[in-house]
């Protein structure tokens, strides 16, 4: 078995190398747009419902949302796109601004329409999509900006990624462009587009097809299971229609299949997700594959850094990204033990972005046993994330005298962390308060557990619970496990002696 410690070291160095890379996004600008509101009638002119809207959100899509991804990951990105010359243009620059992408190899056209992709939501659901805006090629001399803009400026970026939803930016003199220069200069071009054999001439480094492209690239019958059984022997002929160095062939719930030019050489496992946001994930499965390869990674490395991105951003609601610290986040799960409070803090932010449901105990749990195992496998099952608060060796000493603890702070926290149940494990205790009260502060849990013999009444924490809106829960005693007998019984000589006394934490 591979040593997922190294693993995930090694992934988060590749991560890190993202903030040294400039990247050119060039594709289709598209505004999405969200009404979301309630719907409990129907409308009298027609059997349809009326939704009451509450809520209008503008969110960056298209193209746009795959420089967004990829300033979100770390890396510089400058964004080349065409808008109208009207509101719904003017208000996706604001956007492009706020999130810190500048504007400046926008062109403006007043013979265009922004495109603008609408969605009206209730409880949810999408009820309908409308779409506006001009989707045909766009003009001669806005063509000719955009060469223009894009030469300028061509060798100083690391690779570029053209997001095609064929919505008229991306044109045959353009591709005729980039590959002339290509044929002189190499560089990386990653492409995401429903027309893969377009880009031939191209002979891109990356392309990223999902299932649905795939399958009408190479002429084949769609199924509904057992995707990857079905293309995986085909990278030749993905190979000889699109001439791409690696092919990242993505299957929702199936993974994705990774090609070397004509040869399968990985698959990757899609994590399971419940209600996944599928929108705009191709956008951060791409932005996360280009960096990781221009930063060192093997196609293999690569596709698993940008699943995990990609399901980062699934977890999300409406058109999503994935940041570098959620990324890096992704990869560091295995060091559960968390070493400051500001990276507590950090850690905290990013699950509650994700909606995660967050759970906290704590204890000293000095020599672990069956009776703490059920006891944390139950606090976990009450959310999604369980942190656990742990008793230094001073505070255990304050509490429970000279003779503890029997095991020291790291070596307590190394036999937690080997537990599945457990994510993140912080020391706490100072002189002037041994209890978690403070930690609680930035946590803010949704449940704090503790064992049956505690009351609401007893716990010092309760308060600061309850004024973060959280629950307190119980989990009932497991008889006849407690640190301290299996203490008395080895003093004893008597392992076998057994008195039913509680769990203590």
């Amino acid at each position: 078995m591979a040593d997922t410690g190294r693993i995930d070291a090694a992934f988060s160095t590749i991560i890190q190398q993202f903030a040294n890379k400039r990247i050119l996004v060039i594709g289709d600008f598209i505004l999405d747009v969200y009404l979301k509101g309630v719907s409990s009638r129907l409308c009298p002119e027609a059997p349809v419902p009326v939704v009451d809207v509450e809520d209008r959100t503008e969110l960056l899509g298209g193209a746009a949302n795959t420089a967004c991804n990829i300033a979100a990951l770390g890396a510089q990105v400058s964004f080349c796109s065409v808008v109208g010359s009207d509101a719904a243009g003017r208000t996706a620059l604001e956007l492009l601004q706020r999130a810190g992408i500048g504007n400046g190899n926008i062109l403006m056209a007043e013979d265009r329409q922004t495109i603008v992709k609408t969605r009206v939501m209730a409880s949810n659901h999408v009820l309908i999509r409308y779409d506006d805006g001009d989707e045909t090629p766009v003009a001669a001399w806005c063509e000719e900006a955009l060469l223009e803009k894009i030469y300028y400026t061509l060798s100083t970026y690391d690779a570029i990624i053209l997001s095609d939803y064929n919505k008229g930016v991306i044109t045959p003199r353009l591709i005729e462009a980039l590959a002339a220069v290509k044929n002189k200069q190499p560089f990386f071009i990653a492409v995401d587009s429903k027309r893969l054999s377009f880009f031939q001439p191209l002979k891109p480094s990356l392309i990223k097809p999902n299932y649905e492209e795939a399958v009408r690239l190479l002429d084949l019958p769609p199924l509904g299971h057992d995707r990857a059984a079905q293309l995986r022997d085909y990278g030749e002929d993905l190979y000889m229609r699109t001439g791409a160095a690696i092919t990242a062939l993505t299957l929702d719930a199936e993974g994705s299949l990774v090609f070397k030019r004509e040869k399968f050489v990985y698959k990757t496992n899609a994590p399971s997700i419940a209600s996944p946001n599928v929108s705009g994930a191709g956008d951060t499965y791409i932005s996360a594959f280009t960096l990781a390869c221009i930063s060192g990674a093997s196609p293999p490395e690569a596709s698993a850094i940008a699943t995990a991105a990609a399901s980062v951003a699934i977890r999300k609601e409406g058109t999503a990204v994935c940041s570098q610290k959620e990324l890096l986040m992704h990869f560091d799960s295995h060091e559960k033990y968390i070493h400051s409070i500001n990276e507590l803090e950090d850690i905290i932010s990013v699950n509650r972005q994700a909606g995660r449901r967050i759970v906290f105990t704590n204890g000293c749990f000095d020599i672990l046993h069956s009776g703490h195992v059920t006891y944390l496998e139950k606090a976990r099952m009450m959310g999604d994330i369980l942190v656990v608060g742990m008793n230094t060796d001073d505070s255990i000493r304050r509490l429970k005298g000279p003779a503890r603890p029997v095991n020291a702070l790291p070596d307590r926290m190394k036999v937690l962390a080997g537990l599945s149940c457990v994510n993140y494990i912080i020391p706490f205790g100072a002189e002037s308060d041994d209890t978690p009260i403070s930690v609680l502060e930035i946590v803010k849990p949704d449940v704090f557990v503790k064992g049956g013999d505690y009351t609401e009444a007893s716990l010092p924490e309760a308060d600061t619970v309850r004024k973060y809106g959280g629950d307190i829960a119980f989990i009932p005693l497991v008889p006849d496990h407690s640190t301290s007998i299996i203490i008395s019984r080895i003093q004893e000589g008597n392992i076998a002696t057994r008195e039913h006394i509680p769990v203590l934490l």
